[in-house]
């Protein structure tokens, strides 16, 4: 070989080498793509959704040590996607495997942990005695499971603010709603005014409580004109009201 074509062999040579070194050492550069907790967490939140309809979720992890890592320059499609997924709402667990699309193989990850809903509810912060009216500074929120508040839990302090308890009460424990009436404003026995409201006329007898209560509850009270036992609403201190006009006869 020539002097005159060696050097041009030799500088071909290195002008392949100057073109395919960068885009050689870019690849090699390109870092792996690592998915976290954070990410599983927002994977799985989306996915069991449909599982939990009710509530502010809560999940928990079995294992905080949660990393999938696709491989550099792997073709990634998306985020992390959750497959074979398992719920049981009577114990609140799941199982899944998490995925990256577009990895071959695929890179997966088993997950397990618990997940449920949340709402918030009323307590009381102190102890309250039959009698004694419940204050607003008497309430709390706590958060509890959304399949533990039944109907019969107080879901605002409404409902609790301004009663008193039947019976004791516990403390920063959800209040059932069948613990707690309206004060007594009608003793049993006492003399009451029965009143009946239609669109025509108002009228009024007297009569005798059979039963206490608290505003708005229903007792049993004897018309002592007619003699009859009709049930009425408490309206106010010794003062019920019938709702319908066949329950009674006022006269």
């Amino acid at each position: 070989m020539t002097r005159t074509a060696s050097a041009l062999f030799l500088g071909t040579a290195l002008a392949l080498a100057a073109l395919t070194a960068p885009v050689t050492a870019a690849a090699q550069a390109q870092p792996a793509i690592v998915y976290g907790q954070t990410h599983a967490e927002a994977a799985l939140t989306e996915a069991l959704a449909r599982h939990i309809p009710v509530g502010k979720m809560r999940l928990e992890l079995d294992s905080r040590a949660v990393e999938l890592r696709a491989p550099a320059g792997a073709a990634v499609e998306g985020g992390l996607r959750v497959e074979n997924l398992y719920y049981s709402p009577v114990q609140a667990r799941f199982a899944a495997e998490l995925v990256i699309p577009g990895t071959a193989p695929a890179v997966r990850l088993p997950v397990a942990g618990r997940a449920y809903g949340t709402v918030e509810v009323p307590v009381l912060v102190r102890r309250v005695a039959p009698g004694d009216l419940i204050t607003a500074a008497d309430v709390d929120w706590v958060e509890v499971r959304a399949d533990q508040a039944g109907s019969d839990t107080a879901a605002s302090d409404a409902q609790i603010v301004g009663m008193t308890p039947k019976r004791g009460v516990p403390v920063n424990q959800p209040v059932r709603l069948r613990d707690v009436q309206s004060p007594r404003i009608i003793d049993k026995g006492a003399v009451v005014t029965i009143t009946l409201e239609t669109p025509v006329l108002t009228l009024a007898t007297q009569g005798k409580a059979l039963q206490e209560g608290g505003r708005g509850d229903t007792i049993r009270v004897l018309n002592t004109q007619s003699n009859r036992i009709v049930e009425a609403t408490v309206a106010g201190p010794n003062l019920v009201a019938v709702a319908k006009p066949g329950a009674t006869v006022l006269k």
